[in-house]
């Protein structure tokens, strides 16, 4: 989904110890941003924070609500957000890998690691998420357009989370089974 401009947005934000220093930066430099609406849900161990933020963005009926997950790497945080139904987290290192979560993947939560990302990169990533919309053609750092993509990306896209659910629907009936 397109995030709106004209509507604030609401951003949750958690963390484990390892990550509460980079989320703190975040949330500064979110707190400037008069179209973000930022709710810290606070810090726990990485598998609470994570599952916190994901229940809440599973009860959220807002689809341009999204979640901020910080640890030392990201990537203990991004696992666990992603047992739950419906969540979509990516761990990403640069702007490109955040445009792209949203554009191809129409990733809803954005995984930070402390230890391998300084903060005014964090800043840049964490802008380039909320900025770009799901189905929505990335622009590179210059501002120009990717090249690769073209209509079929996005005839694909356009029933690529009917797919994800249908698979997430299986993994969850087979998990019961």
């Amino acid at each position: 989904t397109k995030p709106d401009h004209n509507t604030k947005r609401i951003v949750y934000l958690a963390c484990d110890g390892f990550g509460q220093e980079l989320q703190d930066s975040v949330e500064k430099h979110l707190q400037s941003n008069s179209s973000i609406e930022v709710k810290n849900l606070g810090c726990d161990t990485y598998y609470d924070a994570a599952q916190t933020l994901s229940k809440q963005i599973q009860l959220d009926d807002n689809p341009t609500s999204a979640g901020i997950l910080f640890c030392g790497t990201g990537m203990g945080v991004g696992i666990v957000a992603n047992k739950h139904k419906g969540i979509r987290a990516a761990t990403c290192e640069n702007t490109m890998s955040a445009k792209c979560a949203r554009a191809v993947n129409n990733a809803n939560v954005l995984c930070l690691g402390k230890l391998v990302t300084p903060p005014n990169l964090a800043n840049d990533i964490v802008d380039a998420f909320t900025n770009q919309g799901f189905i929505e053609q990335p622009k590179d750092d210059d501002g120009n357009k990717v090249d690769w993509w073209n209509n079929d990306v996005e005839n694909f896209l356009k029933q690529s989370m009917q797919g994800v659910t249908n698979v997430e629907d299986k993994a969850t009936t087979q998990a019961t089974s």
